[in-house]
């Protein structure tokens, strides 16, 4: 499977989100212009395959309160972005095509990076679930690779905000289930460095809390396990008069119990097998 929108016989364009939004032509970096015309290319390609109509875009870049050319200004970016392209590509139709006052952005999947990023989770959920660990693995890492720096760094918009918080939320995730699966494959001191440092990125994060609790108590750390809890609790009843969730709790129970289902499968180990 390609990693690009390949005309035959042609180089590649490939479209990177994760991280500054950057396009490329093969491995020539195509310029994208100013801030808010890479917004623009970077709402397309969220919305791929899905027409973003002139008003849409027009709320995406500026929100509630356009400038009064606003509108003028995202033809003249669309037009711009299509020639960018188009001149990259010798045959075929343009990848952004004008329609129903609007615009659609024809490129496939594997063409960008977010959409290669969710393909790499979904399998490695997938191979998770049948217990190949060592595929679930790798398959976190590759997607975890594609993240170079944070995403759609200096675009600008209240659209690309919120999108901006899903990919960050996307990406938290991924390396959440990379040190889940670490944990069940047996590696509990080696995680413990990398969920120290997340647990003090994300103090409010439930999950790598108990994933640290985890690692710590099967690293023969039960007192610094339990402490985690208490951390854990003072942050949430002082900054959000919560409680922490049932799986904490449960886990703060099980460790003072020393439960024997804490212990990590001797089958799923790494070199069990």
């Amino acid at each position: 499977m390609g990693t690009g929108y390949r005309r035959p016989d042609g180089p590649t364009l490939r479209f990177s989100l994760l991280g500054p939004i950057r396009a490329f032509h093969g491995s020539a970096e195509i310029p994208l212009g100013s801030p808010q015309q890479r917004s623009t290319l970077a709402i397309l390609l969220l919305r791929r395959r899905e027409l973003a109509t002139i008003d849409e875009l027009v709320g995406a870049v500026w929100g509630e309160e356009p400038p009064r050319a606003a509108v003028s200004t995202v033809r003249t970016y669309v037009s711009r972005l299509r020639k960018l392209l188009a001149q990259r590509i010798e045959a075929g139709p343009d990848p952004i095509t004008s329609m129903a006052g609007g615009y659609l952005l024809r490129v496939p999947a594997e063409s960008i990076d977010v959409w290669r990023f969710q393909r790499h989770t979904e399998q490695a959920r997938a191979a998770r679930e049948r217990l190949d660990l060592e595929t679930a693995a790798a398959e976190l890492r590759t997607a975890l690779r594609l993240r170079h720096g944070p995403p759609l760094a200096h675009a600008t918009g209240p659209y690309l905000d919120a999108q901006r918080l899903w990919l960050d939320q996307l990406m938290t995730a991924a390396v959440e289930d990379r040190l889940a699966v670490d944990l069940q494959r047996g590696r509990h001191a080696e995680t413990i460095g990398d969920l120290c440092v997340l647990v003090c990125e994300h103090p409010l994060r439930e999950r790598l809390r108990e994933l640290l609790m985890l690692a710590l108590y099967r690293s023969g750390r039960q007192a610094d396990a339990l402490e985690q809890y208490h951390q854990a609790r003072r942050l949430l009843v002082d900054q959000l008069g919560i409680e922490p969730g049932a799986g904490l709790r449960r886990l703060h129970q099980q460790i003072l119990t020393a439960d024997p289902d804490l212990l990590p499968d001797p089958q799923l180990l790494v070199g069990a097998r």
